[in-house]
C-alpha cells in the first residue's frame, strides 16, 4: 500500500468515527509532506478521542513511509491547502434534519399585468 492509499483509508476510518470533522488531503513534493486539513478547530482541539487517534495516525505513518511525513493542519494554521487532492466531508445532516418536512402552500402573489416593461428600465451608460 502507498501513502496515499494509506492515508485515505485511514481518513475515511476517520470519517467514519467522528463524522462531525471534515478533511482535505494535499500532497507536497517538494518537502516529501502529507498534508491533512481537519475541520473545524474546535471540534479537532476539544477531542481526546480524535488527538489519540491521529497521534497514533502519523506515529504508524511514519514507521511504514519515512522519509515521508504528514502534518495535520486546521484553520488557524499558516499552511492552508487551496487545492485538495481529495476530501472527506463531515456529515451535515442531524436526524432531525434527515426527518419529513411539512409540506407548505405558496400563494402566487404575482399577477398577470399589462404594462411595457421598456418604460421601466433606465439605461446605464
Amino acid at each position: 500500500m502507498n501513502p496515499k492509499d494509506f492515508i485515505k483509508a485511514r481518513l475515511n476510518e476517520l470519517r467514519n468515527i467522528f463524522p462531525e470533522l471534515s478533511f482535505k488531503y494535499k500532497y507536497n513534493p517538494n518537502s516529501h509532506t502529507h498534508i491533512v486539513d481537519v475541520r473545524p478547530l474546535d471540534c479537532y482541539q476539544k477531542n481526546s478521542d480524535y488527538l489519540r487517534y491521529e497521534a497514533d495516525f502519523g506515529f504508524e505513518f511514519d514507521n511504514r513511509f519515512y522519509p515521508e511525513t504528514i502534518l495535520f493542519i486546521s484553520e488557524d494554521s499558516l499552511t492552508q491547502i487551496s487545492n485538495p487532492e481529495f476530501v472527506f466531508n463531515a456529515n451535515q445532516f442531524s436526524e432531525d434534519l434527515q426527518k419529513e418536512m411539512p409540506l407548505i402552500e405558496i400563494e402566487n402573489k404575482l399577477e398577470y399585468t399589462d404594462f411595457e416593461f421598456e418604460n421601466h428600465f433606465a439605461l446605464a451608460a
